[in-house]
């Protein structure tokens, strides 16, 4: 439960406990994930906290409550839990989720609803959100998880508390390719063998090149694109990798934009500076954006020549778009 994470999420977990014990409850939360991989267990703790009748947060306390065992068993129907169908969280879902909580609570006094992933919230879906959280109903509760707060609809952040998770793992004395590795991975084996293969040090200064080459050229990237991206990256698994050190190395120039500490590329603080100065924080945030879009597509079969193609001309889209 809660708990598991007093030491974890100290700050967080301390936040949410003193919101119940205060009567300060939000009706609305918005988790932002900072890279902590258990962020849905996190909420889903919280939500066994609001849900259970005696507010336990501990399972020595309480580990018989029906509320708490079925949403252990995932049969907790005043718990929901939405995730993207497909690349979005789409209008229909969050049409079916306000007309089961239109009804009244069959158990207790509270319902609860997880929006995982809320950057997937596509223009209606999120428009749909919005009037949900513009007239909160008693006894209902929102959870929003995301990776990119900024990614997300500026009207919800704003009725959200926000709730910043912290990254368990110290990656402060690592390189930057060691750093990588383990936003790449989460098994040790993994990591251990992707910082110790030489070929991901150059395929790292190669994705930095291209990222310094477009930012500086924009479209004309597109006629040396083999030369700058295609003879490097050709196998699934290399191309979705060197997206996720684009996405990185973009939300870096987003922290020196926002006064915000480099977390990944330290060693390459000029690079950074060069392109944040070229960019305002309304760009970075849509670029990034399409780099995380496009990134998921990598995990289908996609034409590689057509990925890059689309990929460019979308970034200049979010120049255009100043």
């Amino acid at each position: 439960m809660l708990d598991d994470f007093s030491l974890e999420q100290n700050i967080a977990y301390k936040t949410l406990i003193n919101s119940i014990k205060n009567d300060k409850l939000s009706h609305a939360y918005l988790i932002e994930t900072n890279g902590y991989s258990k962020a849905l267990d996190f909420a889903i703790a919280f939500s066994k906290y609001l849900l259970c009748p005696n507010n336990y947060s501990n399972n020595k306390k309480c580990d018989k409550c029906m509320q708490c065992t079925s949403i252990d068993k995932n049969e907790f129907i005043e718990l929901k839990i939405i995730d993207p169908d497909g690349q979005w969280i789409k209008k229909s879902q969050l049409e079916e989720l306000q007309e089961e909580f239109s009804k009244k609570s069959i158990v207790g006094n509270k319902k609860v609803y997880i929006i995982n992933k809320a950057e997937k919230l596509n223009a209606s879906s999120a428009n749909s959100l919005l009037k949900f959280l513009e007239e909160p109903e008693e006894g209902i509760i929102a959870i929003l998880i995301t990776e990119n707060l900024y990614q997300v609809l500026s009207t919800i952040v704003s009725r959200c508390q926000v709730i910043s998770l912290k990254n368990k793992l110290n990656l402060t004395n690592l390189s930057t390719n060691e750093k990588i590795a383990h936003y790449i991975s989460n098994n040790v084996d993994d990591i251990d063998q992707y910082i110790k293969n030489e070929e991901n040090f150059e395929k790292l200064k190669k994705v930095l090149e291209f990222i310094k080459y477009y930012e500086e050229n924009h479209t004309n990237t597109i006629i040396y694109i083999n030369k700058l991206w295609h003879d490097y990256f050709k196998e699934k698994d290399d191309i979705y990798n060197a997206f996720t050190v684009i996405l990185l190395f973009y939300k870096d120039i987003l922290n020196i934009k926002l006064n915000k500490n480099i977390e990944i590329f330290n060693d390459y603080i000029e690079i950074l500076q060069n392109i944040e100065e070229k960019n305002t924080i309304d760009t970075i945030t849509a670029k990034i954006n399409v780099i995380m879009n496009l990134r998921e597509t990598i995990k289908f079969n996609v034409n590689p020549n057509m990925l890059m193609d689309k990929f460019i001309i979308e970034l200049e889209r979010c120049e255009e778009h100043d």
